[in-house]
């Protein structure tokens, strides 16, 4: 995928092209222009805009852009929660917000004035963020991560949706201490009407609010895979289950039915008969 932000960049524009490598795009390209021109360049080039004004990717009151990416990607890692701290105080005007907030600031500043340009400032700054992750990995170590479930179907709009949502419905019930995230392999802009409609008449969410791609956190994190006929391979070697269900466009009950008796299984399996 292709990201855009303004050139010049110093903390906020760093660390997001860091925590997209890291975590979220095997292949990301970073491309860096003059303020005014990151929209026209965005839909010109196809690349998400982010730490621009008025974008999903940017800054929302207190929080800075890496919060909006840990919010859009579900980055729920506490270390990178603890990370995400030390960057909105470096980023803003909240340098006292954590200990070492002030000296992130003072290290990316000195790092832009001896950088040639953005992709040597990035080279440079890679491995700060390395080592402020493992130190934040340190940190929030008594916080042991909520294992999850990854549902993936091809769009990321429906099936997947429909499954994340009754699974977290039914392990809260079974008091199973595991949550749900759906992707996609090709992402569609928006969920399926069919499916937001037919959760809201389960009394249940549709989540996320769009459609979002698999991410090399989701590959790396999740204790188990489902996928709807999609090709997913996870790093760490889990196993894939493959869930042969009718598309949600042909019926939601049809494929509810499907959906919540498969998830139903495998929230039986992980509790242990709990």
């Amino acid at each position: 995928m292709k990201w855009i932000t303004r050139e010049r960049a110093r903390v906020d524009r760093i660390a997001c092209p860091w925590l997209i490598s890291r975590f979220i795009d095997p292949a990301p390209e970073f491309l860096f222009v003059p303020p005014r021109e990151v929209l026209p360049a965005s839909r010109r080039e196809n690349a998400i805009p982010y730490d621009i004004p008025d974008v999903e990717l940017g800054h929302h009151g207190r929080q800075c852009s890496f919060d909006a990416f840990l919010a859009r990607y579900e980055l729920a890692a506490p270390a990178l929660t603890t990370l995400a701290a030390i960057v909105r105080g470096a980023d803003t005007d909240d340098r006292a917000l954590t200990p070492e907030s002030a000296g992130l600031y003072a290290a990316a500043t000195g790092f832009q004035a001896i950088s040639r340009d953005d992709f040597d400032n990035m080279a440079r700054q890679f491995p700060m963020y390395d080592a402020l992750y493992e130190y934040a990995h340190q940190q929030a170590a008594s916080v042991p991560p909520q294992p999850r479930v990854l549902f993936v179907c091809l769009h990321g709009a429906a099936k997947s949706v429909v499954a994340a949502a009754h699974f977290r419905r039914l392990a809260a019930a079974r008091g199973l201490a595991m949550t749900a995230v759906a992707a996609g392999t090709e992402p569609d802009t928006e969920l399926a009407a069919g499916a937001v409609k037919g959760l809201a008449g389960d009394g249940l969410a549709a989540a996320p609010s769009r459609p979002r791609p698999v991410t090399l956190h989701d590959l790396s994190s999740a204790a188990r895979v489902v996928s709807f006929g999609c090709d997913v391979r996870p790093s760490r070697g889990q196993s894939v289950e493959q869930w042969d269900v009718p598309a949600v466009s042909d019926g939601y009950e049809s494929a509810r039915a499907r959906i919540v008796e498969r998830v139903e299984r495998l929230v039986a399996e992980l509790a242990g008969g709990r």
